[in-house]
């Protein structure tokens, strides 16, 4: 099995996916009457499932195609730009306003539909050749509906984008008659897990460490943790 060790850029890369984890929790911290409401949990989790669908695509290919060239680093620039602004594109005082958001999403998924499509071009194996453009049409359905939605901006709109997500979130198990053939190297994929799970581990380390203080926190506590 190749021996792929984890980029710098993928590296950077998760660091903007932290920060969207971050900016994206913002939205459970707005209680009524103590808790969370289904509205405003729901609308969480149908975030994180774009955010999450998007980096494993990213993850998923340069695992199986990455080779560290021009073309891919220039594309990791373009999608962190991307994730970026989808970042700061919602209100959580104000979750009503998703017109942003899925437009954003949706050219998100045309840069990872553009990868592909310049991959299905380069590589000579069929097998690849299928992966590819099972996952390029997977992103450019998923883009469509995305932008359509988002440029409806209305309850049509809204379930459109929705429904688009969730297909495209379960469209690549019908791929694994071609995955099985060309499986992703799983170090890698495990190496990639386990720096996104420090850095994640580390942003909360500093979200909390202003409660460290001298004067509000026991010195015994601070031993225990």
């Amino acid at each position: 099995m190749l021996n792929k060790r984890v980029s710098k850029i993928a590296l950077f890369y998760d660091l903007v996916f932290v920060y969207m984890i971050s900016k994206t929790t913002e939205i459970l911290h707005h209680l009524e009457h103590g808790l969370v409401s289904p509205t405003s949990f729901a609308l969480f989790a149908l975030i994180v499932i774009i955010f999450i669908n998007s980096w494993m695509i990213q993850t998923v290919f340069t695992n199986r195609y990455g080779i560290g060239s021009w073309a891919d680093i220039a594309f990791y620039f373009i999608d962190m730009m991307i994730v970026l602004y989808m970042s700061n594109s919602f209100d959580t005082n104000n979750l009503t306003e998703m017109k942003i958001l899925f437009i954003s999403a949706g050219l998100l998924s045309l840069t990872l539909a553009s990868h592909y499509l310049i991959n299905y071009f380069q590589v000579k194996n069929p097998v690849d050749q299928n992966i590819s453009r099972a996952f390029f049409m997977i992103l450019i359905f998923r883009a469509l509906t995305l932008i359509i939605g988002g440029i409806l901006d209305n309850i049509f709109g809204f379930i459109l984008a929705v429904i688009g997500i969730i297909l495209s979130w379960l469209m690549p198990l019908l791929t694994t008659k071609y995955t099985l053939k060309h499986p992703i190297i799983f170090p890698h994929l495990l190496e990639r897990l386990n720096l996104l799970v420090i850095i994640i581990f580390g942003e909360k380390i500093i979200g909390i460490a202003d409660y460290f203080q001298p004067k509000t926190f026991p010195s015994i506590l601070f031993l225990s943790f």
